[in-house]
């Protein structure tokens, strides 16, 4: 109970790190003059921060290491830049609130599929009635915030 808190904790607030990460991309696109800038900008520094926390924790990985890494593994680097540069030009000109509704309801699917199917490795949680009630009530909700969007779009 006491990993669940606090794997909940931790992720609660990495979630709230999300629409942060356009908002923020924002500011550094109209300082540096473009959105592909700024997430580049924004990389760099997750970078530093990344290999600095890796090397002090764990040092630096082995060349056979670095070698044995799946070639689908480099695939997060391109989705994480694909989500940051998304972020940086959708959030600004759709609001936080409608990105991020439309990326959970992306991520609730996605992670779903994983878990049913035990893709990448993933060990298999096979979907039950309950979380497929929970989605359902997630997505009816999010359409429901949605369509006041919708109104102000058609008016």
């Amino acid at each position: 109970m006491r990993s669940y808190l606090a794997f909940a904790t931790w992720s609660l607030l990495a979630g709230f790190g999300i629409p942060l990460v356009g908002v923020l991309n924002g500011g550094i696109a109209r300082s540096v003059g473009n959105p592909f800038s700024a997430t580049a900008v924004t990389f760099a520094v997750a970078m530093l921060i990344a290999a600095a926390a890796a090397i002090a924790l764990y040092g630096l990985p082995s060349c056979a290491q670095l070698r044995g890494i799946p070639v689908t593994g480099y695939g997060a680097g391109l989705v994480m830049g694909f989500y940051a540069l998304s972020a940086t030009l959708i959030i600004p000109r759709f609001g936080a609130a409608s990105f991020i509704a439309f990326i959970l309801v992306a991520q609730l699917l996605g992670a779903t599929a994983i878990d049913q199917f035990g893709l990448f490795g993933v060990a298999r949680r096979p979907v039950d009635a309950m979380r497929i009630a929970g989605l359902l009530v997630i997505v009816v909700g999010i359409a429901i915030m949605e369509l006041g969007n919708l109104r102000k779009v058609w008016s």
